[in-house]
């Protein structure tokens, strides 16, 4: 196992779209891991997020107790030979789509069924949120 370069993390969010976010939630609460849809812009160094929401979902109830967050991203290079993670700390925060537009085109170009804002569903709202990046750290590792 070795320990990957800030460019190398920057590489693996720019070319990936999928990843968990893990929500710390109340207090005694079991963390909230659930998987989403990412966009990473490097020249804003924005990590933002659509995320479908409503007053009485676990995400919102998480949310509010805590915003501070865990996301990991990870990716086979080498089919079965090198894996890559990242994982990235912060705080997760609503913003405005003017804010994270650069990294929710990016969600777009990566991921193959990228959220629709405006054709989410009845019952929930979506949201733009930014992870605001306390720090990250990667790892590679090979077989053999």
């Amino acid at each position: 196992m070795r320990e990957l370069r800030d460019e190398t993390v920057v590489d693996v969010l720019t070319d990936n779209g999928i990843g968990v976010l893990a929500l710390s939630g109340p207090t005694g609460a079991a963390p909230y891991p659930l998987p989403v849809a990412f966009g990473y812009d490097p020249a804003t160094d924005s990590l933002a997020f659509h995320l479908s929401e409503s007053d009485e979902s676990q995400k919102h109830r998480y949310l509010a107790a805590d915003a501070t967050v865990g996301f990991t991203v990870y990716e086979e290079t080498e089919p079965k030979s090198v894996w890559r993670s990242v994982v990235v700390t912060g705080e997760l925060v609503e913003a405005t789509y003017d804010e994270v537009e650069p990294a929710l085109a990016s969600l777009a170009s990566n991921t193959q069924f990228a959220p629709n804002p405006v054709s989410w569903d009845d019952t929930s709202t979506t949201t733009p949120y930014e992870l605001r990046i306390d720090d990250w750290y990667g790892r590679e590792f090979r077989v053999g």
